[in-house]
């Protein structure tokens, strides 16, 4: 079992696993995780993330999943005005 598998959750290795099969990479001077993402023509290309833009990634799908939720707490609002 790696260092990977052995102090990063289940949950978290799942959605590397989903974003595209993420793994580290054989140096950990880099910092990054390497696996696959569709690229501009539909096909799976090699992608590299490090540390900084995996922290970007999170803070992105907190910011979009605020929205979703002020989205959703405005039409649930808007409707029990109408109704």
């Amino acid at each position: 079992m790696s260092d990977f598998e052995r102090e990063v959750s289940e949950t978290s290795r799942a959605w590397m696993r989903a974003l595209g099969n993420f793994t580290p990479t054989v140096n950990p001077l880099y910092r990054e995780v390497k696996g696959s993402m569709l690229g501009e023509y539909g096909e799976a290309e090699k992608t590299y993330f490090d540390s900084k833009e995996l922290r970007e990634l999170a803070k992105a799908c907190a910011e979009v999943a605020d929205w979703l939720d002020r989205r959703a707490a405005e039409t649930n609002t808007a409707q029990q005005k109408e109704g």
